[in-house]
């Protein structure tokens, strides 16, 4: 006489089980790639942070920039820059009537610097700054000086 046993799990109950702990580590590994992903992603961000920051402080320390120029050049990573230098000019207020401006001592230039990803046609970071740079005496026919 055979007994029927009760103890155990049905071949159904097992392979339900097994779909359901194959969708959940489906899922758990789906998360941990995004998760690494977006880990990459920030990583490069503040790399090129990081460049766009020495770049300007470098350019911002160059006494030689004293007019509008354009500068570029990459780094070893492949990522590409470029620098922008142009003459700042102030908005104008349009309540005030217009008057010559004074003659000051010194003058703004505006600094723009990009940083392009390899292979990016658009940059990844800008960074704009303006610089006071002080003009030598217009007599003695020299030109400007940044200070």
């Amino acid at each position: 006489m055979r007994r029927k046993q009760t103890a155990g799990f049905t071949l159904l109950e097992v392979l339900v089980a097994l779909a359901i702990l194959g969708i959940g580590a489906a899922v758990t590994l789906s998360l941990i790639s995004g998760a690494l992903s977006n880990i990459r992603k920030a990583e490069l961000r503040v790399r090129n942070m990081h460049h766009a920051e020495s770049v300007m402080e470098l350019t911002l320390l160059d006494e030689s920039i004293s007019g509008p120029k354009t500068l570029a050049g990459d780094f070893e990573d492949g990522t590409r820059w470029t620098v922008a230098v142009d003459e700042f000019e102030m908005p104008r207020n349009t309540l005030l009537p217009l008057a010559a401006p004074p003659q000051l001592p010194f003058k703004m230039l505006s600094y723009s610097v990009d940083i392009f990803a390899p292979e990016s046609p658009s940059p990844d970071v800008r960074l704009k700054t303006v610089k006071l740079v002080g003009l030598q005496p217009q007599g003695r026919g020299a030109s400007p000086v940044v200070r």
